[in-house]
């Protein structure tokens, strides 16, 4: 059965945006708190830390094409947590991350990988792009702009990898405009490759693969199966599967139909 668990990852108001020292190109450095709501429990025992040490998002204001980072300094592992940068100029002011994506100051630009390693979602979820954007850079929220499908297999014996196909671009470089938060693959593959050499699957107990898609309704996906040894199978998932942005959708091993 297919179950759909919104997800919502929110930069809320600014609890304190307070001057500092000057930095050195003589602007001022501000002290945001970034809170994300606390739904990565819906998704079972498997959970989705808001925030990891290292993390960073980054700031455009539409006086600048140059955007400001902010680097995370204190609340790893928790929905809130506190980042530092230096204030972007501007009257509108749009947020994104992972801030590692290139940015023109009209859109950004980041990648999706097309090969990736089965993983609970704590271990790729960095990779999930999040926007936001608002006139007051004190009362900013983020989303995400991609949704995730959540795959329950069952099965018996190991695994070498499985494929996701869709007949559309599903992975590779994407771009989102900063404007609307709209996103869209325009460099990609119809195809994302999950190395699982350490994964066995169960006939009672379903495995999780966890998939970062555009959001799409998708009539045409399929799951090819491949063991570390015997022939690989493949399944067709339930007609207009909905990918929504910030939404997971989980589809279980009994909605899937052999393709024989």
């Amino acid at each position: 059965m297919k179950r759909i668990i919104p997800l919502l990852i929110f930069l809320l108001p600014v609890l304190s945006c307070n001057k500092a020292e000057p930095a050195p190109d003589g602007k001022d450095m501000a002290f945001v708190s970034i809170r994300a709501f606390e739904t990565k429990s819906q998704i079972g025992t498997n959970t989705l830390p808001a925030w990891s040490e290292g993390d960073r998002i980054s700031i455009v204001g539409d006086l600048s094409d140059t955007p400001a980072e902010f680097v995370l300094r204190s609340g790893a592992g928790y929905s809130s947590a506190s980042f530092e940068g230096v204030k972007p100029e501007g009257n509108m002011f749009m947020a994104y991350y992972p801030s590692s994506a290139r940015c023109d100051g009209i859109t950004w630009r980041g990648l999706l990988s097309t090969r990736i390693r089965h993983a609970m979602p704590s271990q790729f979820i960095g990779s999930l792009p999040l926007w936001g954007r608002g006139k007051d850079i004190t009362s900013m929220e983020v989303s995400a702009v991609c949704g995730i499908l959540r795959l329950d297999l069952k099965g018996s014996g190991k695994l070498d990898h499985i494929i996701l196909e869709a007949g559309r671009p599903i992975s590779g470089e994407y771009l989102v405009s900063l404007a609307d938060g709209i996103f869209a693959i325009i460099n990609g593959s119809h195809i994302i490759w999950v190395d699982a050499p350490e994964t066995e699957l169960m006939p009672l107990k379903a495995t999780p693969f966890y998939f970062i898609l555009p959001p799409a309704q998708y009539e045409d996906l399929k799951i090819t199966v491949v063991p570390a040894e015997g022939a690989a199978k493949e399944y067709i998932l339930p007609d207009e599967t909905e990918i929504e942005a910030g939404v997971f959708t989980r589809i279980s091993s009994d909605d899937l139909e052999e393709n024989d």
